[in-house]
């Protein structure tokens, strides 16, 4: 397979610009550096997406770790630990889909964990469809 990046995010804030400049949602796996499951959805999941050119135009796809020392700029622009800002998401188990719009606030449910890696595509397209919609109906 071809090696395809999958982008890692430490300032949101300008994340927030891009999507919002591009109508696009943001799909963020929240992530830690010896998380196996994380890794085997990164390989199995999401870089087979971004080959296939799926949502292309509709979502901007990021990782980012919350293990220890990991610092992020939030939706507010303050400096933040990444563990905090996940953690004011729920997200406390790795790995963690959130499906989230240009102001950092959830469009879809989140998908948190893996519990079956054959249906696992099924529910991440499934839940970006409700992100999509959800966001198009804010926008109307």
């Amino acid at each position: 397979m071809p090696e395809v990046k999958i982008f890692r995010t430490h300032d949101f804030q300008a994340l927030a610009n891009k999507a919002r400049q591009e109508r696009r949602i943001i799909m963020l796996l929240v992530s830690q550096v010896d998380c196996a499951y994380c890794h085997l959805i990164k390989e199995e999941i999401i870089r087979p997406m971004i080959l296939g050119g799926d949502f292309k135009n509709e979502i901007l796809i990021r990782e980012m770790f919350m293990d220890e020392g990991e610092t992020v700029i939030d939706f507010q622009g303050m400096r933040r630990e990444a563990a905090d800002f996940a953690h004011g998401y729920g997200v406390f188990v790795t790995p963690t889909l959130l499906f989230l719009d240009p102001d950092g606030k959830e469009l879809a449910e989140q998908m948190v964990g893996v519990n079956t890696m054959e249906m696992y595509y099924y529910y991440v397209d499934q839940s970006i469809r409700a992100a999509l919609k959800k966001q198009a109906g804010q926008a109307a």
